[in-house]
């Protein structure tokens, strides 16, 4: 039942019957829909949602748990405008009735369109005026030029909208009004001048470690939205935002002043798992409604959108109680992209690796958007066809792991930009075992704790190289904030037949202290070498870092790494003789909590060095046999497990010291210019037959051959792994953008697929090669 406008609302009454003759009549537009609620909470999907839950009684269950959480908001204190307005900074004191408000427009709007108790509407009703009554709804850090929205204004132009939204029924025309007024005049307006229109904007794209843009800008577009009909602003307001997240999308950097692009060309974003959550989520909001309310009109088309909820995929380890997270950056284990996954399938984009996301992680039930477009689409096993790896190379970030079953094994590996958010990590890594995290990044904790800068935001905190304490100039991140002039790359791949491949080159980011910082995971089958070829500008002492989860028990040169039941033994190979240096850290989310880290550092001060180790997940009986290899310039690995022995080789003549001829060596009796070799062979078979090969590996090599017979040919140097003596051939190849590549089998192949796409190939029988023709790409 409408009620009747209270005289002291009468101006505004004047003012909101002037508006709204001034702009278009709804039911003379027909552009957009004019029944409200049209958000989100639509008449269509309400009514749909009460017939299932008559059917389902886990929605049902849903249902009344939010429905208590309605009751007990019924109780709660508003915040009191003298709090709100009292304090100081970015935020000042706005996170808490930010942060209320946007709590109780789903939920008391949604128990008021579900039940029609007024007492839902009438708190919902009281803690809008209450909120409009402020000053402003953005904390004040003194910024020149000033600003005057942030991420708690985002958070009041949420809650307005939605609550503006369902109660439009209930509300008088004199409190629209009012309400109306103060969402322009304290949110929209306030964001809009800030970060969109010409008149005004102070902000550009890369504004604020990238994803305040998106946070700010969608939801002034969401309350502009909520505006259409009653503000003839509102939809240019609307058009304008929901045109410019393209740009916002598609954003490539900025060389000069050291920003990054937003977003990897395969979906990720490069702020971390948290921020990429927050960011797409919020626009994705934006995105449904603007749906929901325009009845033909489409959003524009965002190609990115169709693969950014793969990055929460790839960077998730299933474990058998939870689904972790790689947590580069400011993120955490915990943190999921569950939010954005939920609304890009009501946004129509249908994955059914999302669908075993949200089963694994939060499918929405608790939250009231989410209960309104929940679908039972629960998917219990991760689709077959996930690949094992996933590369960024737009942003630097690559995980690995052994399958997709619970408490599988899992690398990621970061070498990207540094800024914000993005910490000087170029050439970390992770790794998860057994359902543990066992080898892990330092974290981060409270933005507002010294630590966070003097700790957690230096190169000490992760996984990586130093010479003499240093690795990252500190001005990259955590003091001044200045970023990367060149940021490091993750530019190869591999992954086939058990062996995989990652190379890190971590230079760029350290340059002002190594002239060389390459790191090459090499993971094969059950063992993780990494390779660091590293060369600094002056000597020092040089320090390779592990940071671990759980105890460390040293066992001989062997270091054994236990997280509860994860085991991972950690073997130092060369340079020999290093020493196992305690040092101390802080705890991931926990400042005051000091830890113990490892430092693995050599003798004496050096200005290069070749760091071999192996790193075996698992019990340390059940390993492999790993020897340290020598060889004329060369170090190596063998790896022994009953059945194959793998031979891995590191060239010492490919690492930059020859510049006019080409790295050739003889390598254990073959002749290869390879920079890395790995060569695998039954246990029995006779090791000086190079037709005893069952699996080869080359990094940055062009020939491979040994007693006159050759294993690989190419004019230009290629990565790549191959099966030999294998009637269903499988090759991985990636090198220039058209490579003409020979490889060695003494019989035709029945079958060959060439980075996963059948081939035929010609076969020379007379020099027994097979030769594929790739315009591979990398």
């Amino acid at each position: 039942m409408r009620r009747r406008a209270a005289p002291c609302f009468a101006l505004i009454l004047l003012l909101c019957v002037s508006v709204r003759a001034a702009g278009q009549p709804a039911s003379d537009s027909g552009r957009w829909n004019s029944a409200r609620p049209r958000l989100f909470f639509t008449p269509e999907k309400l009514s749909r949602l009460k017939q299932r839950m008559e059917q389902d009684e886990r929605l049902r269950q849903a249902w009344l748990q939010i429905q208590e959480r309605a009751d007990r908001q019924l109780r709660d204190k508003l915040i009191s405008k003298e709090y709100a307005e009292g304090g100081t900074g970015q935020h000042g004191n706005y996170n808490a009735p930010s942060g209320q408000i946007a709590k109780m427009a789903p939920t008391l709007g949604l128990a008021y369109r579900l039940t029609g108790k007024q007492e839902y509407a009438q708190k919902l009703q009281e803690a809008l005026l209450h909120y409009a009554g402020l000053a402003r709804w953005a904390g004040d850090a003194g910024h020149v030029p000033p600003w005057h929205s942030e991420l708690n204004t985002a958070r009041f132009c949420f809650g307005y909208a939605v609550g503006y939204d369902c109660l439009y029924d209930y509300l008088s025309e004199a409190e629209r009004a009012s309400l109306a007024q103060a969402m322009i005049r304290l949110g929209i307006l306030p964001t809009l001048n800030d970060w969109v229109l010409p008149g005004e904007r102070i902000h550009a794209l890369d504004s604020m470690g990238h994803n305040w843009w998106s946070v700010c800008v969608a939801m002034a577009g969401l309350a502009s939205l909520s505006l259409l009909d009653d503000e003839p602003r509102a939809e240019p307001w609307v058009q304008e935002v929901s045109q410019a997240f393209p740009e916002w999308f598609s954003f490539q950097g900025n060389i000069l002043q050291n920003k990054s692009p937003n977003f990897d060309r395969n979906g990720a974003f490069y702020e971390s798992v948290n921020y990429a959550e927050y960011a797409l989520s919020e626009y994705l909001l934006f995105r449904l409604a603007y749906s929901n309310v325009y009845r033909s009109g489409k959003p524009p088309e965002i190609p990115l959108l169709r693969t950014t909820g793969d990055f929460f995929v790839h960077t998730s380890y299933p474990t058998a109680g939870s689904l972790l997270s790689v947590n580069f950056g400011d993120s955490s284990l915990r943190a999921t992209g569950a939010k954005t996954l939920r609304l890009l399938l009501a946004n129509g984009y249908q994955v059914p690796a999302y669908d075993w996301y949200l089963g694994r992680t939060d499918p929405g039930l608790d939250d009231p958007i989410g209960l309104v477009y929940y679908e039972a689409r629960t998917i219990a096993q991760p689709p077959q066809d996930l690949p094992l790896s996933a590369l960024y190379p737009d942003i630097g970030w690559a995980v690995l792991r052994s399958s997709w079953q619970d408490n599988a094994t899992l690398l990621a590996v970061k070498s990207g930009f540094t800024w914000n958010h993005a910490h000087p990590d170029a050439g970390s890594f992770v790794l998860f075992h057994r359902g543990k995290p066992v080898i892990i990044d330092s974290g981060n904790c409270s933005y507002s704790r010294r630590e966070y800068t003097s700790y957690y935001r230096q190169s000490q905190a992760h996984n990586v190289v130093l010479i003499d304490g240093q690795a990252q100039n500190p001005e990259d991140c955590s003091r001044g904030d200045r970023g990367v002039v060149t940021p490091g790359r993750l530019p190869e791949m591999l992954d086939l037949a058990g062996l995989r491949y990652v190379f890190a080159d971590a230079t760029g980011p350290t340059s002002w202290k190594f002239s060389r910082n390459y790191r090459h995971f090499v993971w094969i089958d059950n063992v993780l070498l990494i390779f660091d070829d590293i060369r600094t500008h002056e000597p020092g002492q040089l320090e390779w870092l592990l940071h671990y989860e759980g105890t460390v028990q040293p066992s001989g040169s062997d270091l054994i790494l236990s997280n509860d039941d994860a085991q991972a033994t950690v073997r130092p190979l060369f340079p020999p003789d290093l020493r196992v240096v305690e040092k101390e850290g802080l705890k991931d989310h926990d400042p005051d909590k000091k830890v113990t880290y490892l430092a693995l550092a050599p003798e004496g001060t050096l200005r290069e060095a070749k760091f071999i180790v192996a790193i075996t997940p698992g019990q340390e009986g059940n390993a492999p046999q790993i020897e340290p290899l020598t060889a004329d310039n060369a170090l190596g690995v063998r790896l022994r497990d009953g059945k194959t022995i793998t031979d891995v080789w590191l060239n010492l003549m490919a690492d930059g010291r020859r510049m006019h001829r080409n790295s050739n060596n003889l390598i254990d009796g073959w002749d290869t210019d390879a920079y890395l070799l790995a060569l695998t062979r039954p246990a029995d078979s006779a090791e000086s037959d190079p037709d005893s090969i069952t699996r080869c590996f080359i990094a940055c090599g062009s020939y491979l051959r040994k007693n006159s017979k050759v294993t690989l040919h190419s004019q230009s140097k290629v990565n790549t792994v191959f099966t030999c003596q294998d009637p269903q051939m499988q090759v991985a190849l990636h090198g220039q953008p058209i490579t003409r590549v020979s490889i060695r089998a003494t019989a035709k192949p029945d079958t060959i697929r060439l980075n996963g796409y059948p081939v035929d190939p010609a076969y020379n029988a007379q020099s027994k090669t097979v030769t594929v023709h790739s315009p591979t790409g990398n």
